[in-house]
This record gives structure tokens, sequence and C-alpha cells, in this order.
């Protein structure tokens, strides 16, 4: 083999490198997307944080305590008017527009399409359903709701906005630290209604809408917060008959977007200012986090009714 020979094999095998190289890194940071609902789905990293704050007025409310998440999958956005009409066939909601939220759905009915979209995309549900009764199958694979300390994690940025080295002394929004303007619709700036979906700015996992727009359920029956540290909590033993909302909406004010805020009511409740984002457990969580933490290896080597209603509203 000459000189010259060599060299163009050497530069072949340079560009099936750099090839892989930028095809491995287009599959790991691509977020997973559902083709027929076109739901993007975001992988959130697990870790221990601080849940809850230290805030005046509301440390009551938000005891700090430590909380391990495993890792875990959450849409980039909360459900929009296209997808729940896409699979569930009607749409419920009182703002109408295709990427708009849907809202006016009760918790039951939030379950109820995590199931429905599980089995059209041939997965496991989540989501064993009799009359009123609701068991999480947690072995599924299919799509289920977040749980409040999933949701405020990532709300809080995951695995590097939500490590704290003590409780948050002021709680942030979902993308900002001081003001929600830049990052949410509340009663200041949404001129009364909902607004389409990732309109304003992203979190620092890329995650819309976290605070404002509508409020967002969560898995988990209500209840005080424990005092010693959890791991991948799913609600309050003691069940209270509510189901936990977070997030803040369209017309609530600023300060209910704060990204710790917790507000609930019964799971049949519905209205124009509540809707949901979904989750899915993330399958082979050791070889996705490995993924994560690797260098790439190329190829060779308010009271509750008040803060939930808008005023004038008939519900």
């Amino acid at each position: 083999m000459n000189i010259f020979t060599l060299e163009r094999y050497k530069m072949s095998n340079v560009k099936i490198i750099l090839f892989w190289g930028i095809l491995l890194i287009f599959v790991l940071f691509t977020p997973l997307s559902l083709s027929s609902q076109n739901i993007s789905m975001v992988f959130v990293k697990g870790g221990t944080f601080w849940q809850g704050s230290n805030e005046a007025p509301y440390s009551a409310n938000e005891r700090a305590h430590q909380t391990t998440i495993s890792s875990f999958y959450i849409s980039k956005t909360e459900i929009t008017q296209t997808q729940w009409q896409d699979v569930m066939g009607t749409n419920p909601s009182k703002f109408l527009g295709k990427d708009r939220p849907v809202e006016y759905v009760s918790w039951f009915d939030a379950v109820k399409f995590c199931n429905a979209l599980s089995l059209k995309e041939g997965l496991i549900p989540a989501y064993k359903i009799s009359d009123s009764k609701v068991e999480w199958d947690k072995t599924a694979n299919g799509y289920r709701l977040p749980t409040e300390a999933e949701w405020e994690y990532a709300a809080r940025g995951g695995h590097s906005g939500a490590i704290t080295d003590g409780p948050l002394a002021k709680a942030p929004y979902s993308g900002a630290d001081t003001s929600a303007t830049s990052v949410g619709w509340f009663d200041a700036n949404s001129n009364k209604a909902t607004k389409p979906v990732a309109q304003k700015g992203p979190n620092a996992l890329e995650l819309y809408d976290m605070s404002g727009n509508v409020w967002e359920w969560c898995w988990d029956w209500y209840g005080p917060y424990p005092k010693d540290p959890v791991v991948n909590p799913d609600g309050a033993e003691n069940k209270t008959g509510q189901k936990v909302l977070r997030g803040g909406s369209w017309f609530t004010p600023e300060k209910l977007l704060r990204t710790t805020y917790r507000y609930w009511n019964v799971p049949t409740f519905k209205v124009n200012s509540v809707g949901f984002r979904i989750a899915r457990n993330a399958e082979d969580q050791k070889i996705e986090e490995k993924k994560m933490d690797d260098e790439l290896s190329l190829p060779g080597g308010l009271n509750l009714f008040e803060a939930l209603s808008p005023p004038g509203k008939s519900h």
C-alpha cells in the first residue's frame, strides 16, 4: 500500500468515525417523540434534592425535606387540545385552540387519557381503573401522571437545577428566579385566557409552561409532607380525598406560579384553568443515565376555590 492509498484509507476511516459520532449525539440528545400524537418527552435524570421550601408564608405547607427521584420522562408541554382530541375523539376545553392546553378535564379524565394513549402506542397501561378506583402499576411502561415530587423536580430544572445544599429560602419560577413574566401566563399578562403552549421561555430542561397557563394534575393524594428523607414518594399515606395540582394558571396571581407551591382538589373537579402533562418510566434507567453521564464513545473504542376558579365563572 503506497502512501497515497494509505492517506485515502485514513481519511475514509475519519469520515466513518465522524458520521457515527454525529449520529450518536443526535440519538442521545433528541427528545423522545411520538409520531402519531407528536408529544415530545424529555428525559429527566434522577437525583436527590430538597423538596419544598422555607419561604414565608408558605413553609408550613411546603415543609422542606430531602427527596430522591429515579429517572423518568415528562412531556415538554402541557397536553394540547389537538393531542387530546387525537386520542379521545372529543375536546372538552372552554378556550378553544388546537395548540392551547386541554382544560376542563378532571383527574379521572387525565388518567384515562394516559391509558388510552398507552394502548394507542402499543404500551402497557399504567393504570387499572375500576369505577372510581384507580391503581398504579409502577412496572408498566405506559404513560402516566407525574408524581408531585417528579413534577417539582422537573419544574426546578432536574439534576442541575433542583439539587441544592439546603432548603430554598425563596422558591423560583420554572425557568426564572425573580419574575414569571418571561416564562409563564398568569393574571397580569394572559388577557384572561389560556395561551398556546411553548410561547414563553423554557426552563433548564426545555420544559414549557410549568409556571402558569393551566394548573396541572399530579398523581398524588394531597397531604402533609414527611419530615424524613423519602425515595420516590407517591403521595400522602392518609388519603385526604384531594389530588395535587401544581404550577398556577392563566388567572392566578404570580406568587402562585412558584415551583414549590401546592394546591389540591377532588379528582372529579374540572374547570377552564386545569389541565395536565404526562410522564413515563425511564426504561433501562441505568443505561440511560450512563449515556447522559459518560463521554461520547466513538465506534472502535387565596382559598382553594378562589385559587382554582376564575371570578364570575360557573363550573
